[in-house]
């Protein structure tokens, strides 16, 4: 993305201050390329033969945009794709959140500075099968040298790349299974089996053709077995039933010693219980996931939005805001709806208010409170000017395909992100200041805000509990809003790299601690947060975070699977060199 210029960012993921103090002997960090103790060709060569030929060695795509290998004609075509998910998914080393690529072959930096691999994984493996991902983790164990796990690559904190690295690439991983009565002492009733490179989409569009839905994240190229349900997974049908990790009824699993194995809730349980919201690639490589899966049918959705110029001004905008965020709670808390609203500083859009169930007719009824005490709150604001829409259909796929899929596929990550939980309880008892730390946030158009609205544990969630206990965060139960703070980002203007490094400063010195004291306990999704946030255990974990990290001892002694604020991660970091060593 943009020029990095001089600027070193010493290694994508490294905390502020914790360079000086890594100890750097070999048998405590990771080797990384240039130690004497990083395999040689032939050691290479060997694992190539092991896993069939499906060894690759990185080459980033942007590496047409540098001398000698630049082309004008091909990094045109780079840039106009970077970042892009469609694009990005579907190589095997590339990742899509611009800070943990950490400048060292981006499509926009100067085509005469070096295209160096940084942060990259060395090596990836195009996993086949559960073999693959055995030789490749006995391999990394026997070399010591880092391993990642890349499904999607849309991890937020850099967690499916590493220096150094050997990746577990699971993309292609695609088999898909429709199982119509699953039986087991847990769950009787239907379920889909993917392999861990089944995106969203796939999934979806799978179960829909059998008659079912699948829980899966409104991004289609999100992977559901990936770090999406392992991170517990919330979902457009969340409201009625519940998160991906509410609904796994078995996990095909390769661990750190190399041992294939399935968890289920009667079966290596508490491997099943970490790996169901615990934190991707972080107990396990992931070779295929079962899901209990919902007869499908009818369902609607809503749009609608309107700015300040619309309702007469700054105060009168926010007002309306607080409105519709209060007008939400009875449609995610009674009725199953899970709502998806963009906010700057002067506009409002919910791009997706989804009611599973729901008609046309029923959910126009639902939105009626809504309508009202947004025309009370501004006279202006009628379906006319709000530019009301509801769709309607009888599949997940066919609505979420003409509605949301539009939208949520050209989504390009900044290199600056955040989050947070509002619990209903914070909004209860301090709605006010929940509005003004949003305003403060948007203002200047510096950031904007995503939000999430809905309840994974309302009255719609009757006809589907959990398929058993998980370690996804308790502050889930408790959330309204799930928030993600976004740094604006003009890629085609291309602001310094210097701007991305003081816009992450602001949140995390500013705008996240604003965010958490106008929300008290409320904890954050690991998923959309930040890497560098304070008492991450707590506030991603909560109080799983001690059993969790038994489970880590017990599967994962020695640190095999690592991932920056993954369970266990707090005795690992970075040297100045980029190995990762034990603290």
């Amino acid at each position: 993305m943009a020029a990095l210029g001089k600027i070193c960012l010493v290694l994508a993921g490294l905390a502020i201050g914790t360079v000086s103090a890594i100890p750097t002997h070999p048998k405590a960090c990771r080797n990384i390329p240039g130690d004497p103790r990083w395999p040689g060709p032939r050691a290479w060569a060997q694992l190539n033969a092991t896993v069939g030929g499906r060894l690759i060695a990185t080459n980033p795509i942007a590496t047409v945009c540098h001398d000698p290998s630049f082309s004008a004609e091909a990094c045109a075509q780079v840039e106009g794709q970077w970042n892009v998910a469609g694009v990005m998914t579907t190589r095997p080393a590339e990742i899509m959140a611009p800070w943990f690529q950490n400048q060292s072959c981006a499509a926009f930096t100067d085509r005469s500075l070096p295209c160096e691999l940084g942060s990259y994984a060395s090596y990836s493996i195009n996993v086949s099968n559960a073999r693959d991902m055995a030789a490749g983790i006995g391999f990394a164990r026997q070399h010591n040298i880092r391993l990642v796990i890349k499904n999607s690559g849309h991890d937020f904190f850099g967690k499916s790349t590493g220096k150094g690295g050997l990746s577990l690439w699971t993309r292609n991983l695609t088999q898909k299974k429709a199982i119509h009565q699953y039986r087991a002492p847990y769950y009787r009733g239907p379920a889909v089996k993917i392999g861990a490179g089944v995106n969203g989409k796939e999934a979806a569009e799978f179960a829909s053709q059998h008659g079912y839905r699948f829980v899966v994240g409104s991004c289609p190229t999100v992977g559901p077995a990936g770090g999406f349900t392992q991170g517990g997974g919330h979902s457009f049908l969340s409201g009625v039933y519940g998160l991906g990790a509410d609904n796994v009824l078995e996990w095909e699993v390769v661990t750190a010693s190399g041992k294939h194995v399935v968890a289920t809730p009667t079966r290596n349980t508490d491997l099943y219980w970490a790996l169901s919201g615990g934190g991707g690639g972080t107990y396990g490589a992931v070779v295929s996931m079962t899901s209990r899966v919902f007869p499908d049918g009818a369902i609607a959705l809503a749009t609608l939005g309107f700015n300040a110029s619309v309702v007469g001004g700054p105060e009168a905008f926010w007002a309306s805001v607080g409105a519709v965020l209060a007008q939400l709670q009875p449609l995610v808390d009674d009725h199953g709806a899970v709502a998806q609203l963009s906010l700057t500083h002067d506009t409002l859009s919910i791009f997706g208010l989804m009611v599973p169930g729901a008609t046309k007719p029923t959910l126009a009824t639902l939105l009626t409170p809504l309508l009202t005490t947004l025309a009370q709150t501004s006279t202006a604001l009628t379906t006319t000017t709000l530019n009301l829409a509801i769709h309607a259909n009888t599949t997940y796929t066919g609505l979420y395909a003409a509605t949301v899929e539009p939208l949520t596929a050209r989504i390009i990550l900044p290199p600056v992100i955040g989050g947070r939980f509002i619990s209903r309880a914070n909004w209860a008892a301090n709605a006010p200041a929940i509005l003004a730390a949003l305003r403060t946030t948007t203002a200047n158009n510096t950031f904007a805000v995503a939000i999430t609205a809905l309840n994974t544990r309302g009255t719609a969630r009757h006809t589907a509990p959990p398929v058993a206990p998980n370690a996804a965060q308790p502050a889930f139960a408790r959330a309204f809003l799930s928030v993600i703070v976004s740094a604006t980002w003009a890629r085609e203007t291309q602001p310094p790299w210097s701007a991305a490094v003081a816009l992450q400063a602001r949140y995390r010195d500013v705008i996240g601690p604003a965010l958490e004291r106008v929300s008290p306990g409320a904890g954050a999704y690991a998923n959309e947060a930040n890497w560098e946030q304070a008492r991450w255990q707590d506030v991603f974990y909560g109080s799983t975070y001690p059993r969790l990290r038994r489970v880590k001892a017990r599967y994962d002694p020695g640190g095999v699977f690592y991932g920056l604020t993954a369970v266990g991660s707090e005795g690992w970091a970075p040297d100045a060199a980029g190995r990762l060593c034990r603290v």
